[in-house]
Parts: C-alpha cells; sequence; structure tokens
C-alpha cells in the first residue's frame, strides 16, 4: 500500500508539472503558425478598472492609460468604485472632463459584480482589464488590441512585470509559468487571464454567473464559446510585487475561490465537446493545485520506504536535500539566483493551495475581500 501511494503521488506532481508542458510543446509542434493581418479601422476600445479604496494609486491610473498611444477618440476609460471611503471617488470625478467616467457602488458588491456592471456600460468592441496599481507600456492598449484582427481569437493575455525597462523574472518559477503561457498561447489555448492586463471581445464577455466576472472565469468562458486565448509577451504592465507572505495569501484565495470553479468548468467542457480545453483545467488546476496534498503523501510514504531497498534510501536522501534547499531558500530569499529557489517555491505554492483547500471545504469560497494598503 505503502509503494502504491508513493508511486501514485510522485505520479500526481510530475503529470502536471512535466507531462503537461511536455504535451503543449508537442502540440505547439504540430501547429501551423498563424497568419494574421493588422486592422483597416482600429476598433474601438473600453479600459475597465475596479476600484475599492485606492485613492494613493487611481490618479497614476488614469493618467497612465490617458497617456496611450491608441487614438484618444477610440479610448474609453471607466473606473468602478465598489463602495470606495476615501477620496478614490473624487479624483476619479475629476478627470470627468477628459472623458474618464465613474461607476459608483454605494454597497460592498466585489470585483466581479463590478465588472459586469462596467461591461455592460462600455461602449468599445474591446474590452481592457487591468487593476487600479497597475501601470502599462506606453503601447501595451496596442499590443492587446492587435491580435484581435483575427476573428478567431476572442481573448489576448498580456505579461505582467516588475519592470518595463528590464527583465526582472525573480525566479526560475516566474519564468516557467511563463513559458506555459507563451506555449498555450501558439496553440490559441491560454488558461485564464492575468487580472492585471487582458483584453476581450465585448460579447464575449460571459461569466457563468450573472455577478461573476473572475479573470480566470472570464478567459476560460471565452474559450467554452469556440474562440482563441492568445498570449501577447509585448503587451506589458508593471504591477508592484508581492511580498512571499502577500503571495502565499494570494494563492490562499485563488484556490479557495477557484478549484470548485475549475472542477465545474471541466464538466462544462466535456459536455460542450472542449476536450483539449477539459485537459487543461484537469492537469493546470485541478491536478496543480493538488501537488501540495501529492507531495506530502510522497514524503511521509518515502520515509516509510526508506531501508526497503537501496534505490528508495537514493530517493529517501535526494528528498531530504530538496527540503533542505527550500528551508534555506525561505532563509536566504534574496540571496539565491532563481533556480535554486525552485524548491522553496514549490512548497511555498504547496502548502498554501492546502490551506486554500481547507478555507475552501470549511468556509466556501472567498467571494469578497480588502486588499492590502497600497504603498
Amino acid at each position: 500500500m505503502t509503494l502504491f501511494v508513493f508511486w501514485i503521488s510522485v505520479g500526481m506532481i510530475v503529470l502536471p508539472l512535466a507531462g503537461y508542458p511536455a504535451l503543449l510543446f508537442v502540440a505547439g509542434r504540430l501547429r501551423k503558425k498563424r497568419k494574421t493581418s493588422p486592422f483597416s479601422v482600429l476598433p474601438r476600445v473600453t479600459c475597465l478598472v475596479a476600484a475599492r479604496n485606492e485613492a494613493s494609486c487611481i490618479a497614476r491610473r488614469i493618467e497612465n492609460l490617458l497617456s496611450q498611444d491608441y487614438p484618444a477618440g477610440l479610448l474609453e476609460i471607466i473606473v468602478g468604485s465598489d463602495a470606495s471611503t476615501d477620496d478614490t471617488d473624487e479624483i476619479v470625478k475629476s478627470y470627468s472632463d477628459r472623458g474618464v467616467f465613474l461607476h459608483r457602488s454605494e454597497e460592498r458588491a466585489g470585483k466581479s459584480e463590478i465588472m459586469v456592471r462596467l461591461r455592460d456600460l462600455a461602449k468599445g468592441e474591446i474590452l481592457v482589464l487591468t487593476d487600479a496599481n497597475t501601470v502599462f507600456r506606453q503601447d501595451t492598449v496596442t499590443r492587446l488590441v492587435g491580435p484581435f484582427s483575427d476573428p478567431a481569437v476572442g481573448c489576448v493575455d498580456g505579461s505582467r512585470r516588475n519592470s518595463l525597462t528590464v527583465e526582472t523574472c525573480e525566479s526560475a518559477y516566474w519564468r516557467y509559468e511563463t513559458l506555459l503561457k507563451k506555449m498555450c498561447g501558439r496553440l490559441g489555448s491560454v488558461l485564464g487571464s492575468t487580472g492585471a492586463v487582458f483584453a476581450l471581445r465585448k460579447g464575449l464577455f460571459m461569466p457563468a454567473g450573472p455577478k461573476r466576472a473572475d479573470d480566470f472565469e472570464i478567459g476560460v468562458m471565452v474559450r467554452m464559446q469556440g474562440k482563441e486565448c492568445v498570449f501577447n509577451p509585448a503587451a506589458l504592465a508593471l504591477e508592484p510585487s508581492d511580498s512571499d507572505q502577500s503571495q502565499y495569501r494570494r494563492m490562499v484565495r485563488i484556490v479557495a475561490q477557484y478549484f470548485g470553479m475549475a472542477v465545474r468548468f471541466f464538466f462544462m467542457a466535456l459536455g460542450r465537446g472542449r476536450l483539449w480545453l477539459a485537459l487543461q483545467l484537469l492537469l493546470h488546476k485541478i491536478l496543480r493545485w493538488q501537488i501540495g496534498v501529492f507531495a506530502v503523501l510522497a514524503v511521509v510514504s518515502l520515509y516509510l520506504l526508506a531501508g526497503t531497498a537501496p534505490f528508495y534510501n537514493v530517493l529517501f536522501w535526494l528528498s531530504v536535500l530538496f527540503n533542505l534547499a527550500a528551508m534555506t531558500g525561505a532563509v536566504l530569499r534574496r540571496g539565491l539566483p532563481g533556480l535554486f529557489l525552485m524548491p522553496y517555491y514549490f512548497w511555498l505554492m504547496g502548502i498554501s493551495a492546502i490551506h486554500g483547500m481547507a478555507k475552501l471545504l470549511l468556509r466556501g469560497p472567498t467571494l469578497l475581500w480588502d486588499h492590502e494598503p497600497r504603498k
């Protein structure tokens, strides 16, 4: 039984982390290169920003959007205030003479419902969704809109970075995530969206529920409708890097909020014949969010197997070295190159996912939350 648990656990770790990228690579090699042509007439675009007590950064966000190189007459900006109690509303109103619109909710609704309301107000054919603390490079909106010249494309995901001028990926883990997104993009199969910087056709903004519009859900529902989601790494956005503590809490929230939805989408995709989408949801979301559980089972079962055969003795000591490297990464966070931080990030994500699942089972999905104070 111990041997069975160990190898099943190892398989459930390797499948999403290595098997899935290998599958994407092979599928990408088999797909013909996409051919696109520029727009003859540029579409009208609406930028949607949900804000909750964002007085410290909302002016910078609006100024940044107003400075985009997309034609001003074709760019609309709508800010949705989720019952803000600071000066957010007054700051947004001060830009009304420059074509910036404010929609205020008097009661807390949450980002999802606010985005649904903003969609209904938008006049643009293309919707650009972003966060209040994000900064776009001057051509980001143009870069997001470009791929929509292909009628098969329904959603375009951009690239969130810590710097708009230099590459500052903090770890091999982040580079791994970007690589996956690039491979999915070649297939038109990006799974979910980067909340800070993505766009979609207004007619495809169809969340699974009338008051839901989460970033992950919006992108998946575009795919569910038979359209492609691509990745444009040139559509750059700067968003402050979270601390490890903030990243941990974010992962807990993501799993608590999205795991049930990922399972629901998996069966929905099967029912609609979207088999590739269903497989992606299974490998990249459902199984991946369980890696922490499988890792704990693998370590415990390997401890019990140590001494039964030389092979398992070697594996046991390799696991000890891996876990020591993880603890070293936790202590010397900024003193190690990205590759050496992989064990630390593996356990950080794994344990946070376990925490998120526990929170989901005990309390249900998280629907409303307040961000940490902006600096």
